[in-house]
């Protein structure tokens, strides 16, 4: 992990002033860039650095090496800028891993993304100062160049779409997110934007055999390249991590950790998508892999606690104790280790999700998990139901679905699963991997997700509906592919979400805690919300508002839990908001 700033195009009379404000800085013409590196090939200099991983260094190396380079690559910094000048732009299209990157060459800087989004990319533009490029928001806010604005614009993405929000975007007025699949171009007078990349339509040609075995291949090969210099990984007992935790310990000894909440044994119900509780698997994978197993279990209070760090970490309002849950999980992982495995993106790729293959969500013409959006409208004070939501979700719908391509041949069920397999990289995926992303960073833990695999999702992408819901299960090419490396229960367990607490006292905790902003006449949440929804959202613990707020888990004390964190948002970053 390299936490950067990039300052480019920078006014003459300004550069003084951003000498002064920034440490460890380089200087390049009129660009001033913060922990780069400067790398020298002959009498060519070039600044550069790069957020996250590669996992095809050794390829890399060889295809350099076919093109006549000689010297040994000393450092990622230089395998970048050698891949650079090899292909150019084109050295995307042979690049595996989860980063972004800048590259300064004296003529123009090339800004650029993972395929899949999997490390977030900043960008701000002032007249007269320049453009900021980082990889946190935070670091641009320092700056104190650009200023915390929240507008009419930001408050629709945290109304309408929150705790998504639309992956080029933050809430902030002119702070922008380069999206997954993306590179960006600035020279003297201009910025360009491109896509190069997105899932493209093939036939698919084999076997229900055949494509189990290639999925099985794929996904070994990607959990061999992240497990490099890592011999731990998270296991829920469900499906992904015990995959991992399979062939994780085949290559040696395994370290696995796992996440509990105080009281849930005892207060456990389950329901449509969290049907039953973990131990009994996961003791069941820790027995079958010999794992050295730590089951770290989290006090309501401490799940609490953590939603402010959470929010810090994030930059903005998030998961709520989805995000407080993780960075607490990492914190106590970061005391034996600082890189572990993650089963994170598996239900993006293979069609894991409910909204996949249940019929009231299948054939919604809207994000499926954004199911509440009429009761999110009854919660909006008086002055914003003005504000188009419908129209503002629609508009963002539409824009995610336009460059999609079909086959001749898709079926119905295909063409809907393409359309959710866009949806959810583009939009439910980027939320939770920037979760795994901040909550991993604030922790300094390193979290691998090797189902975040381009060429998986290159593969998966192509296979029919009917053959990746094998025997009617979610994921059930993945199932089959790797049935003979599970027990049978581990191997066909119905899908289970990021596990959240059920002890109800979280959710008096939270009604606590809400109580308190809302008896804070200057609370925000007076501005955006009608006071007697609030309260009665308040008195309930979030039971008037029947749906989740978002996704499967954002409900009832989560739902108080994500509006305390808008609270504290305004409390603590303290943006101007602009309704005007």
């Amino acid at each position: 992990m390299s936490n950067y700033l990039a300052v480019l195009n920078v006014n003459k009379n300004a550069q003084d002033q951003w000498l002064r404000k920034l440490s460890n800085v380089t200087k390049s013409g009129h660009h001033i860039y913060a922990h780069f590196t400067t790398v020298i090939i002959g009498t060519d200099i070039y600044q550069t650095v790069i957020d996250g991983e590669l996992y095809n260094e050794t390829e890399l190396k060889a295809s350099l090496r076919h093109k006549g380079l000689e010297k040994d690559i000393a450092s990622i910094e230089e395998l970048i800028v050698y891949a650079y000048r090899a292909w150019g732009h084109g050295m995307m299209n042979h690049m595996l891993g989860a980063f972004t990157f800048v590259i300064d060459d004296g003529k123009e800087v090339f800004i650029a993304k993972d395929q899949m989004g999997l490390r977030p990319l900043f960008y701000a533009q002032k007249k007269g100062t320049g453009i900021i490029v980082a990889s946190k928001i935070k670091d641009i806010l320092a700056t104190k160049i650009i200023k915390p604005i929240v507008d009419r614009k930001g408050v629709r993405e945290l109304l309408a779409l929150g705790p998504s929000i639309s992956e080029n975007m933050t809430l902030y007025k002119g702070i922008q997110a380069l999206p997954m699949g993306h590179y960006m171009i600035i020279k003297k007078n201009s910025i360009q934007i491109k896509k190069y990349y997105e899932p493209v339509a093939k036939p698919h040609f084999d076997s229900y055999e055949d494509t189990a075995a290639n999925v099985k291949y794929l996904v070994e090969d990607a959990i061999k390249r992240q497990s490099k210099g890592c011999d731990a990984t998270f296991l829920s007992g469900g499906l992904d991590s015990s995959i991992i935790a399979a062939c994780m310990a085949k290559q040696g000894e395994l370290f696995t950790y796992s996440l509990d909440y105080e009281g849930n044994d005892e207060n456990f119900k389950g329901n449509l998508y969290q049907v039953s509780l973990d131990t009994e698997y996961i003791n069941r994978m820790v027995e079958m892999t010999q794992s050295t197993h730590t089951k770290l279990t989290i006090t309501q209070e401490e799940l609490r606690d953590e939603l402010v760090p959470a929010l810090s970490a994030r930059d903005l309002p998030g998961m709520a104790d989805v995000d407080s849950a993780l960075l607490w999980l990492c914190k106590q992982v970061k005391k034996d280790r600082s890189v572990i495995m993650s089963g994170e993106c598996s239900d993006e790729v293979f069609g894991g999700y409910p909204w996949f293959y249940r019929e009231e969500l299948a054939h919604l013409d809207t994000f499926p998990w954004l199911r509440s959006v009429d009761q999110r409208k009854s919660l909006f004070n008086e002055s914003l139901k003005s504000m188009d939501i419908d129209s503002y979700i629609h508009k963002r719908y539409k824009e995610t679905l336009a460059d999609i391509t079909y086959l001749d041949s898709d079926s119905e069920a295909d063409q809907r699963a393409r359309i959710h397999t866009i949806l959810c990289l583009h939009w439910f995926m980027q939320t939770l991997v920037t979760r795994q992303v901040c909550m991993g960073e604030d922790a300094d833990v390193v979290i691998r997700a090797p189902f975040a695999d381009i060429r998986i999702l290159d593969y998966v992408y192509n296979i029919p509906w009917d053959m990746k819901f094998l025997d009617q299960e979610e994921k059930g090419i993945l199932r089959k592919a790797f049935e003979d490396e599970l027990p049978e229960e581990v191997a066909h367990r119905k899908k289970n979400p990021f596990p959240k607490t059920h002890n109800p006292k979280y959710c008096e905790l939270m009604k606590e805690k809400l109580q308190e902003c809302y008896d804070n006449p200057n609370s925000v949440l007076h501005i955006l919300f009608d006071d007697e929804a609030l309260k009665d959202l308040i008195e309930t613990g979030g039971a008037a508002f029947p749906l989740p707020w978002y996704g499967q888990l954002m409900s009832g004390p989560q739902l108080l839990a994500y509006l305390y964190q808008i609270d504290q948002w305004f409390q603590t970053i303290k943006p101007t908001l602009r309704l005007s």
